[in-house]
């Protein structure tokens, strides 16, 4: 008997067709358990924006049973609130992949990913959407933030302690700003400073200011030494140390110097001009090799130390002259740093009163102010003794004065005659003699209209009557030469 071959061929059609259907079958039970053991929520929505599928993660992540979702249109659950977006309804409207955040009743935040599945036509039939509930990763993320907006916060605090406070060094003008710029620059290497200016500029601050914003601030001190202000020999027992016995009235037990107590930090040898010459060798030798040895021992000891040295002097002028080791001088002067007198750098006068303002009243738990008209004036003045000097007038102003805003006439005549000298006498060029002898004259002539009598004029002035009508004399002589015009002798 013969088999027919269209049969054969059909039985062997459907014997591939079955078990393509149970491959397909298997493989829809593997999609089905992918989705049913997701972690997220996943939903199908039909073209009406119906939901039709939901798997078990939805009701988790969600908030929402099943059986009050299943079947509904999302539109309807918008308008009652049961969720505030969807991503199946973007879809919708663009016709492309959207993702929102949900924020669901229970208060959690949920990432929907809506992803459009297109008909023949090219028009969306279905929308798959994924859903994540990310309450906990924004969480994390806020966290991370926190931490990193503290983390910020403690390195701006801990270079503000590094670093001086604004408050603590006034530096406006152009000048200061470099020095401080310096200061700053050369700050983090190991580097000999030498420090010039007048005195009271403020070279102890700006010392001070390197050290603060140095690695050493971390693992040392910061030591100073006035040279000019310690005896000369007492002087080296000071900065080196002794050993016990080294001389009669000695410590017993020794002393460490200044260089073993400032080891790993920064040793500020201040009016280093006044350092004796036999110490300048001593002081050499520690700069060459960084070991210093007591007075009475044999033993050196490895000293770690920064050297910052300072003077108002001209050491230049004192190696000339042999009073100055040159060698020395070359060893210190690896990198100058020169301050400006405060009559350079005269805009950072206004700046400086309101600062000592600020603490002398914080002190002496005052409100006292200075009005714009002294702040003028006193800006005006040469300040021979630079910022010391305004310190303590500003100190001795508010301290004294019964008025809580200063004026120009509260301040002592030196400084508010200075600046009616200077409108009376413009740009004109005086000796010393000269101006010292307006000055003078200019204070008898306020001091005699101020008081009743000249008895209490000359007690004022702290003169003897007949001084006073001297001076008045001299006044007189030279108030008729200013009316005489030479033009006048023809």
């Amino acid at each position: 008997m013969t088999c027919n071959p269209n049969l054969v061929e059909r039985v062997e059609e459907l014997e591939h067709l079955r078990n393509r259907l149970i491959e397909l079958e298997e493989l829809n039970k593997d999609y089905l358990l992918m989705i049913e053991n997701s972690y997220d929520a996943m939903t199908i929505a039909d073209c009406d924006g119906k939901i039709i599928l939901i798997n078990p993660a939805f009701e988790k992540v969600m908030g929402l049973k099943s059986s009050e979702t299943h079947g509904r249109k999302i539109k309807e659950m918008l308008k009652e609130g049961t969720t505030d977006a969807s991503a199946a309804l973007k879809v919708f409207e663009t016709g492309k992949e959207e993702t929102v955040i949900i924020n669901t009743n229970t208060g959690r935040q949920v990432l929907s990913t809506g992803v459009p599945i297109y008909d023949r036509n090219g028009k969306v039939h279905r929308v798959c959407c994924n859903l994540r509930d990310v309450t906990e990763l924004n969480h994390l993320r806020q966290k991370y933030q926190q931490t990193q907006t503290l983390a910020s916060k403690y390195l701006c605090e801990l270079l503000e302690l590094k670093t001086p406070k604004s408050s603590e060094f006034v530096a406006h003008s152009i000048q200061m700003k470099q020095v401080l710029d310096t200061a700053y620059r050369v700050a983090n290497v190991d580097s000999i400073i030498l420090v010039l200016g007048e005195t009271g500029v403020g070279k102890d601050l700006v010392a001070r200011v390197i050290h603060k914003a140095s690695l050493r601030n971390d693992f040392g001190p910061f030591i100073k030494i006035n040279c000019g202000a310690i005896p000369a020999d007492l002087l080296e027992s000071e900065l080196f140390g002794y050993e016990k016995g080294a001389f009669t009235g000695a410590n017993k037990e020794g002393k460490a110097g200044y260089f073993e107590v400032a080891d790993k930090g920064t040793i500020f040898l201040d009016e280093i001009g006044e350092l004796p010459k036999k110490l300048q060798v001593k002081l050499l030798g520690v700069i060459q090799d960084q070991k210093i040895t007591r007075i009475g021992g044999v033993k050196e000891k490895e000293v770690d130390v920064r050297i910052i040295a300072a003077t108002n002097r001209d050491l230049e002028e004192m190696v000339r002259h042999g009073d100055f080791r040159e060698d020395l001088f070359y060893r210190l002067n690896v990198v100058p740093l020169i301050i400006p007198p405060l009559r350079e750098r005269k805009e950072d006068i206004p700046f400086l009163i309101v600062h000592y303002t600020k603490l002398f009243n914080r002190k002496y738990n005052l409100e006292v102010k200075f009005s714009k008209e002294t702040i003028k004036v006193l800006s005006k003045f040469n300040w021979p003794g630079n910022v010391r000097e305004l310190a303590n007038l500003v100190e001795r102003v508010i301290v004294i004065s019964q008025e809580s805003l200063i004026k120009p006439e509260h301040l002592p005549k030196k400084y508010y005659l200075w600046d009616q000298n200077l409108e009376k006498n413009g740009s004109e060029l005086k000796s010393l003699g000269d101006a010292v002898e307006d000055f003078e004259l200019s204070l008898v002539k306020n001091t005699v209209e101020r008081c009743k009598s000249r008895e209490e004029a000359a007690g004022k002035l702290g003169i003897s009557l007949s001084g006073l009508t001297r001076r008045m004399r001299r006044l007189k002589q030279v108030n008729n030469e200013a009316k005489f015009d030479p033009g006048d002798k023809g």
